[in-house]
């Protein structure tokens, strides 16, 4: 997933805590099973420092490693990381930094110093390193809401501690600091001894009598006296509410200074949740990789709310939870998909919690959440799709149900149809993306497609015209799968599949990822996606050639494309499901193959052990799924896909007190072909599970072998089933034009291959009914039109209505003006007040100057920068020009004032056309361009009369 373009959303992290009841000295120490260090390197960017399961801080390093991941650098210890999403190591804006130094005249610049790997340890609950320059070893242990460091220095130094607050305020009292940032964070740190003096300087300025201090940038010391051998211990607690909330935290969760104790709370905590799933045989680097994937499953999502249930809801007001439990961080297009699911059999009571707070933020901001993180989503949601509703269509599904269901019904209706999604109206109206108007058409159509098949999981008990409302809508992804190449691909607003069609390109129409690894989302539909395809021969084969067919590197731009297996990309959570597909068509030995493949190549014990980003849990939880034996395709169905599983026998100790066990014989990694089955001591053939089946508590057994069993789950009454067939439509008519644009007149044809089928329609904007135009001849349209067309077929329930607007293309009239010179003006500006393409007047403006194109190979880097480039175009010809602006984040395109292409928001690199008349001379073009960092692109090309397809170049450009 994108994590860096949500880094820039976020502004702290929280996690929630389980309780701290011992463990029995008899249960099994899984803690010493778990390495923290997998995924550290190479792309996993998970966090090593010591978190309760879902606590609320997580005190760790902010840090670099070196190229030769043996060595790095610690920036100081901050307290809130996202794990997987560029947050493991990575400083949150507005965190609490500190640093144990041995020079405490070097306040007023920044703190860092070296360490070797060799001289990092970690484990649940705890963290340890000696820094190099000094020797000083630092060890970080935590509660639900409360970080305790220790920190012990060599003999004969000076020993002081840096502190460092961004866009807040610090206020000392005796060995106590509190403060806030602007991000509402408070938080309560405390020392276990007096410190000699302090020194606080702002914006790298010292100040006098700094009791209470407010800047963009505080950097402190704190000097203590110099005793040798005994350590400085210190305490920081945070809260969303208050610095009396941080204070009642830290008093409630750590009142002592034992912390060796609070370490061992914390491992007996880990150890009480890890004890959840028990697993029996494998080896013990599987072992290993499967508890290491569970504690990472444990961390996210996290509570965001004090001991006292006082929280801090998204519209910036405070409320207390009564029946609740409030969470944030939920980064849910990766963890939909594993592990949500997994929630349901391991902790029901954590789902309830997370779905009263989707329905809390309906309350209180109007919608249910999209993806948050610290309560935030930005202007617009990161990522695509609307999640949520399948984490609650999972849970109502799977019986869990202590929830408003009635509410949750609406919650769901009105995201669904919310516009927060800017392309929501361009889907509702053509019944899928047109991909000439909006990047990323293909992935958001099967995404919003999916996500609105959810909601008729609980319509279908409380409300059937909305079930079959978004049943129909649930049938969109067929309107982008191309016959002619067997691929979801992209249309365009004209009805027309685009041109220059590879499925292994990954081009701007998918997001982070190809035609291969999305062409398969369609979990809600797969039997209909088979009969789509060909049938079952067809698809076996097309799932053949998506892990065979070899990767062409050089079509291949994206950093998430990664832990290929043929096209398959293990890395990024668009694949993650593929492998399980051959269950559907009897054919479960091929994805038993695959499975143990992926567990096998993608997951080691080092710390470039993931092929791809943490993701906050979906990447551990495909494996703590699959490595059980089964994986869920469809979230908000009750059942899961049977794979193979890696353990001679796990047991899930379930919250009802019952255990469900899976025993498999003759299991090794030679053996990973499942021969027969027995579910509570009667035979099974079915390549799936049942939810109730795991819930009720019982026992699976697999005989494993060497070679398949290729009759074992072949039966079709044996697969798995996931049909959206419950309602019949009439197909919607083929339409057929060359533009939405025209200049003097547009012919619109229509037709339908269902017989006994009429088309009916409208010119005027309204809803078209059997009473409307009847369709008998082409129409011609000569004006701004809006064409609303239905389909009626002899019984069946009325076919989706279509809505296309014609636009008539403006002749623009040149300007005069004169004393022109070659180039266009640029404005740079940077800072987190730039947020699109369109809004960046707040940021500051930081240089001027002049370029010779619009080409991003002249434009300088920055973390989050904007440009507005203007200057005027030379038109040699009046006719239709046509215009293509592609952009790295976000770009929009300007002639005459007048807005032609808007290209803006957070995303990879992605090109989109329009067409506009421009009568010969001189006309005002500006392109406002913005940058979120990391990879940049902007390029703006044309076409018209005498001129091929090109780059707008510096001969045409003046200011």
């Amino acid at each position: 997933m994108n994590y860096f373009k949500i880094f820039t959303l976020l502004l702290v992290v929280f996690i929630h805590a389980g309780c701290t009841q011992q463990t029995g000295s008899k249960e099994k120490d899984y803690a010493a099973l778990v390495n923290p260090f997998i995924g550290t390197i190479g792309g996993g960017n998970t966090f090593t420092g010591p978190v309760l399961p879902y606590g609320m801080i997580q005190p760790g390093p902010y840090m670099e490693y070196e190229d030769d991941k043996k060595s790095g650098v610690v920036y100081g210890f901050s307290h809130t990381h996202l794990s997987g999403m560029a947050g493991g190591g990575v400083l949150a804006p507005g965190d609490i930094l500190v640093m144990p130094v041995d020079k405490p005249d070097l306040y007023t610049s920044d703190v860092q110093s070296a360490f070797f790997h060799s001289n990092e340890t970690a484990a649940p609950g705890y963290y340890k390193v000696v820094l190099n320059d000094p020797e000083i070893m630092v060890e970080l242990t935590a509660s639900t809401r409360v970080a305790f460091h220790k920190y012990t220095f060599p003999q004969n130094i000076s020993r002081g501690v840096f502190l460092k607050l961004e866009n807040g305020f610090v206020t000392v009292n005796g060995n106590e600091i509190s403060g806030c940032n602007n991000n509402k964070i408070y938080f309560v740190a405390r020392f276990s001894e007096p410190f000699e003096n302090y020194e606080i300087a702002v914006n790298n300025t010292p100040v006098t009598e700094p009791d209470t201090v407010k800047a963009n940038e505080i950097k402190s010391i704190f000097k203590f006296k110099q005793q040798d051998e005994k350590p400085i211990l210190l305490k920081v607690a945070i809260s969303t509410v208050s610095i009396e909330g941080a204070r009642k935290n830290l008093e409630s969760e750590m009142s002592g200074w034992d912390f060796e104790q609070a370490k061992k709370e914390a491992r007996q905590t880990w150890n009480k949740e890890l004890n959840k799933i028990q697993v029996e045989g494998g080896t013990e680097t599987e072992q290993i990789i499967f508890y290491t994937s569970l504690y990472h499953s444990m961390i996210h999502p996290n509570v965001y709310m004090d001991v006292d249930g006082k929280y801090r809801s998204t519209n910036g007001k405070v409320y207390t939870a009564n029946d609740f439990v409030n969470y944030t961080n939920f980064s849910l297009w990766d963890t939909f998909r594993a592990l949500h699911p997994l929630f349901t059999i391991i902790n029901q009571e954590l789902t309830v919690d997370f779905i009263r707070t989707f329905l809390e933020r309906y309350d209180h901001n109007g919608r249910m959440l999209i993806m948050e993180f610290n309560n935030e989503e930005g202007e617009v949601p990161p990522m695509i799709g609307y999640h949520s509703l399948s984490v609650v269509a999972d849970a109502y599904e799977k019986g869990i149900r202590d929830f408003d269901v009635q509410k949750a019904l609406q919650a769901m209706v009105k995201l669904a149809n919310d516009s927060i999604r800017p392309e929501k109206e361009l889907y509702l109206q053509y019944g899928f993306i047109p991909a000439d108007f909006k990047g990323q058409s293909v992935s958001k159509t099967l995404e919003y497609c999916y996500d609105d098949w959810c909601v008729t999981r609980l319509a279908k008990d409380l409300d059937n015209d909305i079930e079959k409302s978004f049943s129909q809508r649930g049938n969109f992804y067929k309107n982008v799968f191309s016959p002619e190449v067997n691929f979801m691909r992209g249309r365009k607003s004209n009805f027309r599949f685009v041109d220059n069609f590879d499925p292994k390109e990954t081009i701007n129409h998918y997001t982070e990822a190809n035609a291969y690894q999305y062409s398969t989302f369609v979990p809600h539909d797969i039997n209909g996606l088979i009969e789509l395809m060909g049938g079952d021969t067809v698809f076996e084969a097309w799932l053949d050639s998506c892990f065979s067919i070899e990767p062409d590197f050089s079509k291949i731009n994206l950093r998430d494309v990664t832990g290929l297996i043929g096209q398959y990309a293990h890395g990024n959570e668009p694949s993650h499901h593929i492998a399980y597909l051959y269950n559907y068509v009897g054919l479960p030995w091929k994805t038993q193959e695959m499975v143990r493949r992926i567990l096998t190549e993608m997951y080691k014990n080092q710390q470039d052990g993931l092929e791809g980003n943490e993701d906050c849990g979906q990447m551990s939880a495909w494996y703590v799924m699959s490595a059980m034996g089964f994986y869920s395709v469809t979230p908000g169905l009750d059942y899961y896909a049977i794979g193979s599983p890696v353990f001679d026998k796990v047991t899930m100790n379930l919250e009802n007190g019952k255990k469900f066990e899976i025993i498999a014989k003759h299991n090794d990694q030679r053996n990973i072909y499942i021969q027969s089955a027995i579910l509570n001591e009667n035979p099974y053939s079915k390549s799936y599970l049942k939810h109730a089946d795991i819930i009720n508590g019982g026992t699976l057994v697999f005989e494993m072998g060497d070679s398949p069993n290729k009759s074992w789950g072949a039966n079709v009454d044996d697969r798995p089933v996931a049909s959206n067939n419950k309602f019949k439509f009439a197909a919607s008519p083929d339409i057929e034009f060359s533009d939405v644009l025209f200049l003097n007149s547009r012919e619109i044809k229509m037709s339908l291959t269902e017989p006994n089928s009429k088309i009916y329609y409208t010119l005027d904007g309204t809803e078209p009914t059997r009473h409307s135009n009847s369709y008998q001849d082409p129409i011609v349209v000569s004006k701004p039109t809006v064409l609303k067309t239905i389909s009626f077929a002899d019984d069946k329930n009325p076919g989706y209505p279509v809505t296309v607007h014609f636009k008539q293309i403006a002749m623009l009239d040149a300007v005069n003006v004169d004393g022109l010179k070659p180039g266009i003006k640029f404005l740079y500006r940077e800072g987190p007040q730039i947020k699109n393409a369109k809004e960046q007047s707040l940021a500051p403006i930081l240089d001027t100057g002049v370029l010779k194109t619009f080409n991003v190979d002249a434009i300088k880097d920055g973390r989050a920068f904007g440009y507005n480039l203007s200057g005027y175009l030379k038109v040699l010809e009046t006719g239709v020009y046509r215009f293509w602006l592609e952009a790295n984040d976000g770009a929009v395109l300007y002639i005459n004032d007048k807005l032609i292409i808007d290209n803006d928001g957070g995303h990879r690199a992605q090109v989109l056309d329009s067409k506009i008349g421009l009568k010969k001379g001189w006309h005002p073009i500006k392109v406002d361009y913005f940058q979120q960092g990391l990879a940049k692109s902007l390029q703006l090309k044309w076409s018209g009369p005498g001129t091929e397809e090109q780059e707008v170049s510096s001969e045409v450009l003046f200011h």
